[in-house]
């Protein structure tokens, strides 16, 4: 095996150990000095139901609330 390949062998074993949020963060450090502007965070689900049932005074609360229900209902029992 080259040193080349031992060289990306052994970076691909680092990346593995290291935190993915900690790898986020240094990617969007490294756009920022570079000048380009990072991406905004995407909602995971949780965020994005929560949000909706808040909307509109609650307006979709009870469908979201069902379809959390559906959801999980298999998994509280």
């Amino acid at each position: 095996m080259d040193e080349r390949k031992k060289l990306l062998l052994l970076m691909r074993e680092i990346r593995k150990k290291i935190d993915p949020r900690i790898l986020e963060r240094a990617r969007e450090a490294a756009l920022t000095q570079v000048g380009e502007q990072p991406t905004p965070p995407q909602d995971n689900e949780a965020s994005r139901l929560f949000k909706l049932a808040r909307a509109d005074n609650g307006a979709r609360k009870s469908e979201v609330l069902s379809y959390l229900e559906k959801k999980f209902r298999g998994k509280l029992n």
